[in-house]
């Protein structure tokens, strides 16, 4: 399993505590109940119960009152997949690559159809190496033109931020 996929699983031992200062809006709410999640994942409650007793939900929302970081994360996660469509043949075939209990950031995550694989969503350390990469590559192509028209995009964008900063 990839390792940077480990990366998006919010563990029960940290309650979802992250080292950024500061905190996604998702995982900084008071702790919530199953139900009032379910409602705002648009995710109808005995189909909740189902994920529950057909062994994808580690624990039974019918008897938590609140949610931690965790449970909301693992429910979140699949209740999002069911509201998507998916029925229980493929969330078979797509958790297949992942550990039990799915307490998986669905915002880090994107399922790659092509490897059949959960994926972890590029962070700007590698999307500035890509960035980098592809730069090089027009360099090494001679793709002046593409080069120039990034110049003034960049420029902009410098200037704009300046603007901002001085507010």
């Amino acid at each position: 399993m990839n390792n940077d996929v480990e990366c998006a699983r919010v563990s029960v031992e940290t309650n979802g505590a992250e080292s950024t200062l500061f905190p996604l809006h998702v995982f900084s709410t008071p702790p919530r109940s199953p139900r009032e999640l379910c409602s705002d994942l648009g995710l109808n409650w005995l189909a909740a119960i189902k994920l529950y007793e057909d062994g994808w939900l580690s624990f039974d929302p019918a008897t938590l009152r609140k949610l931690d970081a965790a449970h909301e994360a693992e429910l979140r996660f699949l209740g999002k997949l069911v509201v998507a469509g998916c029925d229980e043949n493929l969330l078979t075939r797509i958790l297949a690559g992942l550990r039990k209990p799915y307490a998986y950031r669905i915002d880090r995550l994107y399922y790659d159809w092509e490897s059949r694989s959960w994926e972890s969503l590029p962070n700007n350390r590698n999307m500035a190496e890509q960035f980098e990469a592809w730069l090089k590559r027009l360099v090494d192509s001679g793709e002046m033109a593409m080069l120039d028209r990034m110049r003034v995009q960049l420029a902009d964008s410098i200037r704009e931020l300046r603007s901002l900063a001085q507010w």
